[in-house]
């Protein structure tokens, strides 16, 4: 967390929405695991097959490999977005001193906190939690077998 905030001092990207996004699409290890063990995976006969056709690595991997493993990017892609969404550290560190770069979750904490009565306004509270989680049941209705059987076949566990 610490050496990331450094980095985006110096970059001049805190309180800003790209900084906050960009650690989060370019430092995932779970991306570099979860994209390995499908690598891993590979029939190499293809692969020895383009080969002896002579094709160069980069045809090998934008003609073959590339579009044998669209379907585990996509599904990183969705669990990326929702590891995202839900996140509430990072973007409360990195967006903390502009409110236009609050992200929803952050911005429920500080409703929670900044009600005049002293106690939290509740039904407020609970139809901003509503519209953040309603996304990502869209997107579970949408892709979840896909999800499912994308990290089956990824060997992820």
């Amino acid at each position: 967390l610490i050496p990331n905030y450094l980095l985006l001092v110096q970059f001049e990207l805190v309180d800003n929405l790209f900084g906050i996004m960009i650690t989060q699409l370019l430092m995932s290890p779970f991306a570099i695991f979860f994209l390995r063990q499908f690598f891993l995976s590979t029939n190499l006969s293809i692969v020895e097959a383009a080969i002896i056709d002579g094709a160069n690595h980069f045809k090998i991997f934008w003609r073959i490999v590339g579009p044998l493993a669209l379907p585990q990017i996509v599904t990183l892609g969705i669990l990326q977005f929702i590891t995202c969404w839900n996140d509430y550290l990072w973007p409360f560190y990195a967006g903390a001193g502009d409110p236009g770069s609050t992200v929803l979750t952050v911005a429920l904490g500080v409703f929670k906190s900044q009600t005049p009565q002293g106690s939290p306004d509740w039904g407020g509270l609970m139809a901003g939690a509503l519209v953040a989680a309603l996304p990502m049941v869209i997107l579970m209705i949408i892709f979840g077998r896909r999800i499912v059987g994308s990290i089956q076949a990824s060997g992820v566990k």
